[in-house]
């Protein structure tokens, strides 16, 4: 098993959403049909982000806050997140390669793996479902009006957006409600496939800690062999193969975790830019759902739409901030267990093969580049009140 079989889920969302980033180290061509739907996929989603960016320079102001930003910030995070990690497909190669080397033939490791991804896996199911059906459920509600009335404006859709000339009559407007439908699915499919990629590599390299830090507690765990007193040579010789056996072992956990530091470095690299995206895009994101579920006083299912869709996109964002906090807790513990070890009573190369690993155990893995932008679980909160301090502001500028 290696990077692309661990995770089934993350490969059927990849290839749903067409995102085509990287499941392998080696460079794969694509069946023709796939290479089909990717451009059709991509042109739907740049036809659908651009009516929607005409549309909300079309509609009032209000409307235009309500109803257009949230999809506008989703579209926009999408789109430049995609085009940045398709730009990195060399470091992802890299970094995937790396990692399969340390998942092949490590039962123990690969066990660990699973049992992170296992957990986490049912509430992004939910998340997923709940976060498309209520977007699809949501786009479509203006679909009512057409029991109503012939004639169609801009306004009329739940999303601003801007296909032909207003007014415009029936069938226009059901087109564009299910180009909305299709257009806005596959935004946030693309978006929680390319989250739960992001939170995927970020696990693996959190597993890679976590083993480390389990096989170091255990070299340790075991009783240095020493001689007292007159043996005869085949003791002393098993003595010093045990010796030199525990040497070995630490000789190749060291080695191991050399190639985990330079995995954190790359991840580093990979990610920095994503953190800063999710940090920015999610204080904005929450703060017009807020509005949103402010401003929905005329449908009681509207406005359990907009609950509903706002549980799936914290669970979403928790979990991801889990992970990163995860990463960078275990990142800093790998040498935590050794100490309560009888490491003292080691030989001398242990115990400076120990010294190297301890000071190696400060450099954390932190993946942005800013003390102040970060995705940790106190970084949870703090954009949550940023969130809800910007939706007063917008609040409080209305017009009475």
């Amino acid at each position: 098993m290696d990077f692309r079989d661990l995770n089934p889920f993350n490969i059927f969302l990849s290839t749903l959403s067409a995102n085509v980033l990287p499941m392998s180290s080696r460079e794969t061509k694509l069946p023709i049909f796939f290479k089909i739907y990717s451009i059709i996929i991509w042109l739907i989603e740049v036809t659908y982000f651009i009516a929607c960016v005409v549309g909300i320079l079309t509609v009032s102001r209000e409307k235009a806050l309500k109803d257009g930003t949230v999809n506008l910030v989703i579209a926009i995070e999408v789109l430049v997140l995609m085009i940045y990690m398709h730009n990195r497909k060399n470091l992802l190669r890299g970094l995937i390669e790396k990692l399969n080397h340390l998942i092949e033939d490590n039962k123990i490791l690969r066990n660990m793996i699973v049992s992170a991804l296992e957990p986490m896996e049912k509430p992004l199911k939910i998340y997923t479902v709940a976060s498309v059906g209520s977007l699809a459920l949501w786009i479509s509600l203006p679909l009512i009006e057409v029991f109503r009335k012939n004639e169609f404006r801009y306004s009329d859709y739940r999303v601003p957006f801007v296909l032909s000339k207003e007014p415009f009559p029936l069938n226009v407007f059901v087109g564009g409600v299910i180009f909305q439908i299709v257009g806005g699915t596959y935004t946030l499919i693309r978006k929680i496939s390319l989250d739960i990629y992001t939170m995927y590599i970020i696990l693996l390299t959190t597993a890679q800690y976590k083993y480390l830090r389990m096989k170091f507690a255990t070299i340790f765990e075991q009783k240095p062999e020493t001689l007292n007193g007159s043996y005869n040579d085949i003791t002393r010789q098993n003595v010093s193969f045990r010796n030199e056996r525990m040497i070995q072992q630490m000789r190749l956990l060291t080695r191991h975790y050399e190639t985990v530091v330079e995995i954190a470095v790359m991840l580093k690299k990979l990610l920095f830019l994503n953190v800063g995206v999710h940090y920015i895009n999610n204080v904005f994101r929450f703060c017009f759902l807020s509005f949103m579920f402010v401003m929905s006083t005329n449908m009681f299912s509207e406005r359990c739409l907009v609950i509903l869709y706002t549980i799936g996109a914290l669970i979403q964002f928790y979990i991801l901030c889990y992970c990163i906090q995860e990463l960078l807790d275990a990142s800093n513990a790998v040498a935590d267990d050794v100490i309560y070890e009888k490491w003292y009573l080691h030989d001398v190369p242990l115990q400076r093969a120990l010294l190297m690993v301890i000071s190696a155990n400060k450099l954390e893995c932190k993946l942005s580049n800013s003390r102040h932008i970060d995705l940790t679980l106190s970084s949870f909160m703090s954009i949550l009140n940023q969130a809800y301090s910007v939706c007063l502001l917008f609040l409080k500028s209305r017009p009475d």
